[in-house]
């Protein structure tokens, strides 16, 4: 089995190392060339057909571009899908249309936030408190006791509950060779920070927290999804283990290489709460309107009380610079809060994208795990309808923080990786070193970073924030650019 297929994340490491290289932005803010900037704020399309005619060009350049046999998208607003449509195939052997209602696509990562959905469901319903010791609901396994501080439900779906991220071994070799969560669990629980000191993306908190699902409620992960979540939501095309009947409608999927799009093996993973899923655009857009529901315009499996806990944010290394919320991951554009989460399976990329404040959201999904098409489709979609360039102010740089600059100075590696494995970390290291001027450099960057506050900088043109963190001895440990984005010091 290749590496690429034991190490799965939600973002392919193409897009990573896009990051580190300064091609994708820090804290959401990146400017897309040829795009004319509006000078205020509008509030999103209106316009089912402007909008398809503005989508169509860039799915049609970008999937020639990149070779994707087929995507899928849809956009709803205000309570409503205001657009949505296939492009391309679903296989290329049959040359049978995507259809946004009937095509069913794996949507990888995307499955952790139905995860945190159920969670926070429960405990709406009183089966759980999210403040509570997870080990008080846990009778098949048990957290380790490494740190005197209990594992709570709500840092387990928050990304903060300091568990290892440990590769390889999440995949299974067919489907009757899944484990039952706790057997898979049972050796791969190993606790390496005391919980809620830092956000870290984590494969394994999130299966934890559907095997609570599982002992909590009595049933089985999918059962309870299907009876709690997409049977209410009418999501009647959405399953992990998808039903002969429907079989005909699941996309191949497919990776570009030496000039050819071959077929990817269909994959399983032990870590089914945080991987598994799979669905369509339709079934997609209703269960982020129930996410936007705040007035009973959709279907509620969620209290209002409920759905505001699950969105408001929870964990974070500055105010000023994007957290955690349960599920999902905070970004912004030009002081837009958005909440997203996007996925990856071998043959597939998918991006699920909220925007609370305008009542708005989209979701799309397409072939090839390392194509730029969902991140191009998103900043288009963010710059065009939502530019506010009021909101970006240049730094001034204040002398009483100039003399801080070399305590931020070191190496940080991507916190995503098995701390426990032998094998050498992988992912991301950025560097950070200190200019004549009393600002600080990113490497691969020719930007300069300015402190304004204790621990916050922004980039020289305003596009951009980051926070660092100290640990309790005062020692700068962790540098945020968002909640998703966490590097740690290994210097």
């Amino acid at each position: 089995m290749t590496f690429r297929l034991q190490w799965r994340i939600s973002v392919c490491i193409t897009l990573i190392l896009c990051w580190v290289n300064g091609a994708f932005p820090l804290s959401g803010q990146k400017q897309l060339s040829g795009q004319k900037q509006n000078v205020a704020r509008t509030h999103g399309p209106t316009d089912a057909r402007e909008l398809e005619l503005f989508l169509d060009k860039i799915f049609t350049e970008e999937m020639e571009k990149e070779h994707i046999p087929g995507a899928a998208f849809v956009f709803v607003k205000d309570g409503a899908v205001l657009f949505s449509k296939g492009y391309g195939f679903v296989d290329l052997e049959r040359t049978k249309p995507v259809s946004a209602e009937r095509t069913i696509f794996r949507i990888g990562s995307i499955s952790k936030l139905f995860t945190a959905t159920a969670v926070v469901q429960l405990a709406d319903r009183r089966k759980l408190d999210l403040q509570n010791d997870v080990n008080r609901y846990l009778k098949k396994i048990k957290v380790p006791t490494t740190y005197p501080q209990p594992i709570t439900a709500a840092q387990l779906v928050s990304h903060t509950a300091g568990l290892d991220e440990i590769r390889p071994g999440t995949q299974a070799p067919n489907s009757e060779g899944v484990l039952p969560l706790p057997a898979f669990l049972q050796t791969r629980l190993t606790r390496i920070r005391p919980p809620g000191e830092v956000i870290s993306y984590s494969t394994y908190g999130i299966t934890l927290a559907g095997e609570l699902i599982e002992e909590v409620s009595g049933m089985s992960f999918e059962s309870y999804l299907k009876t709690n979540i997409w049977q209410p939501l009418g999501m009647d095309r959405t399953s992990i283990t998808v039903p002969e009947s429907q079989a005909s409608d699941l996309a191949v999927g497919y990776e570009y290489r030496e000039g050819v799009n071959r077929p990817q093996p269909y994959e399983w993973y032990h870590t089914t709460p945080a991987s598994s899923i799979n669905s369509t655009a339709l079934d997609m857009s209703k269960f982020m309107l129930m996410h936007l529901a705040t007035r009973g315009t959709a279907k509620r499996i969620l209290s209002e009380r409920a759905m505001r806990e699950m969105h408001s944010r929870h964990a974070g290394g500055h105010p000023q610079v994007p957290g955690v919320a349960y599920g999902f991951f905070e970004d912004d554009y030009q002081g837009l809060r958005i909440l997203e989460h996007g996925g990856n399976m071998a043959g597939f990329s998918s991006q699920l994208v909220l925007l609370p404040e305008e009542n708005a959201g989209f979701f799309m999904v397409n072939h090839h795990e390392n194509s730029n098409l969902r991140d191009t489709v998103k900043w288009a979609i963010l710059e065009r309808y939502y530019s506010n360039p009021a909101a970006i102010k240049a730094p001034v740089a204040r002398d009483e923080y100039k003399t801080r600059t070399p305590m931020f100075v070191g190496t940080y590696r991507w916190n995503v990786f098995c701390h426990t494995c032998p094998q050498r970390p992988s992912g991301p290291v950025l560097k950070v070193s200190s200019n004549e001027d009393g600002t600080v450099k990113l490497s691969n960057s020719s930007h300069r970073w300015i402190e304004v506050e204790p621990m916050l900088f922004v980039r020289d043109d305003g596009k951009a924030k980051i926070a660092f963190q100290s640990d309790k001895a005062g020692k700068v440990k962790y540098l945020y650019s968002s909640g998703f984005w966490v590097f740690e010091r290994t210097d």
